[in-house]
C-alpha cells in the first residue's frame, strides 16, 4: 500500500471552497423524526444540534439511492418542530426529496430544497488555530446563530470540514480552494458519496457504511434493511471499497460505475468505480471491489489494457462493526 501523495501536510494553509455539487435539504415537523427514522440506514436519533451522521437511503432491495450528511438543526423558538437538514449530491436532491414525499402519506413533514450553499474548509492541524475558525472533532457540530461547522475524517495532518453561513463566508481570510482538491480529500479519508451515475449500484456494506459508522444494525425497519442486516450476518464480506491512483489517468472523465479489471483474471470486471477526482496529473479513485482481486495487487482502470491502480490504504477498520 502506498502513502498519501496528495501534498497535503499539517502545514497547509486555510482553504475554502464552495460545493456547487451539494445541495441542503431541509426536513420538519412534528413527525419528522419518526418519519425519517424509518427511511434511512442511520439511527436518527443520533443525528443532533451537536452531532451530524452519515446515512444512506435504499431500495427495498438494499441498493443505495443516496448518501448524505445529516444533523438536526437548533429550534429554540419552536422546540416541539423537529428540523433536520441534509447535505446531499446536487445530482440526485431532486430525485431524493421526490421519493421521500411519495411516502410522507398523513404525516406531519415537509421536504424543502434550501439555497444555503454548503463550504468546504481544509487546513493543517499547525496552521489552523490561526484562524477564525473552530476546530470541531470529527462529526462534530459547532454552530452560532448565523453559521453552522462541523468537522470531518481527514488525513495526513489536516483538519477539515463544512460551513454553512446564511450570510456567506466574506470575512473569512482564506486560500481559495478548488472542489477537486475537496474530492481527494473525501477520497483519501474513505468518504463515499451515491452521485446519480452510481444510484442502485452498491449496498451499503460495498461502499464500507457499517464500517464508518452509517448503519444502525438495532433500531429497526427501513427500506432495503432485510438486505442489509442478512449481509452483516452471513459471514466475511467478500467486497469492500478501496482507494487508489493512476499516475496516467485517461483524458475523458471518469464515471462513476467504470469497470475495474483484475489482470490475474480478465473474464469479468472485479469492481467499478465509486468516485473521481484528478488532482495535479493524479486520478484518485475511490472503488468497490472484490477483496480477493484487490489482494493480487494488479488492478487496473477499464478492461486489461487499463491504467495501473496504486492502492493506498483505507484509514479505517473494515471489519464488521460489533452490535451494541
Amino acid at each position: 500500500m502506498s502513502m498519501d501523495p496528495s501534498g497535503f501536510t499539517s502545514d497547509t494553509p486555510l482553504h475554502i471552497t464552495p460545493l456547487s455539487e451539494y445541495r441542503i435539504l431541509t426536513i420538519r415537523g412534528a413527525d419528522a423524526q419518526t418519519f425519517l427514522q424509518g427511511q434511512f440506514t442511520q439511527d436518527v436519533q443520533a443525528a443532533t444540534t451537536d452531532s451530524a451522521r452519515l446515512s444512506a437511503y435504499c431500495t427495498a432491495k438494499g441498493r443505495m439511492l443516496a448518501s448524505f450528511i445529516i444533523w438536526q438543526q437548533a429550534q429554540p423558538q419552536a422546540p416541539q418542530e423537529a428540523v433536520y437538514q441534509l447535505m446531499v449530491r446536487s445530482d440526485i436532491a431532486d430525485s431524493f426529496a421526490r421519493r421521500l414525499r411519495m411516502f410522507v402519506l398523513r404525516a406531519k413533514v415537509t421536504i424543502e430544497e434550501t439555497a444555503l450553499t454548503p463550504y468546504a474548509y481544509w487546513a493543517g492541524e499547525n496552521t489552523i488555530v490561526n484562524t477564525p475558525l473552530a476546530r470541531p472533532e470529527p462529526w462534530q457540530i459547532i454552530a452560532t446563530e448565523s453559521t453552522l461547522q462541523f468537522g470531518l475524517p481527514a488525513t495526513g495532518g489536516l483538519q477539515r470540514g463544512i460551513l454553512i453561513a446564511e450570510t456567506g463566508i466574506d470575512s473569512i481570510q482564506a486560500q481559495p480552494g478548488l472542489p477537486e482538491q475537496w474530492a481527494v480529500l473525501d477520497i483519501l479519508a474513505g468518504l463515499p458519496w451515491v452521485e446519480k451515475a452510481s444510484q442502485e449500484m452498491f449496498i451499503p456494506q460495498d461502499l464500507n457504511l457499517d464500517a464508518i459508522g452509517a448503519i444502525s444494525f438495532t433500531k429497526g425497519c427501513y427500506p432495503g434493511q432485510e438486505v442489509v442486516a442478512r449481509s452483516h450476518y452471513r459471514g466475511k464480506l467478500k467486497r469492500r471499497m478501496l482507494n487508489g491512483i493512476c499516475h496516467n489517468p485517461p483524458a475523458a472523465t471518469v464515471a462513476p460505475g467504470t469497470d475495474i479489471t483484475d489482470r490475474t483474471n480478465t473474464k469479468e470486471p472485479s469492481g467499478q468505480i465509486v468516485n473521481a477526482a484528478t488532482l495535479a496529473d493524479t486520478l484518485y479513485l475511490l472503488f468497490e471491489v472484490r477483496l480477493e482481486a484487490a489482494e493480487h495487487n494488479q488492478l487496473v482502470l477499464g478492461d486489461e489494457n487499463g491504467p495501473a491502480i496504486t492502492q493506498l490504504t483505507i484509514p479505517y477498520s473494515l471489519d464488521k462493526p460489533a452490535l451494541a
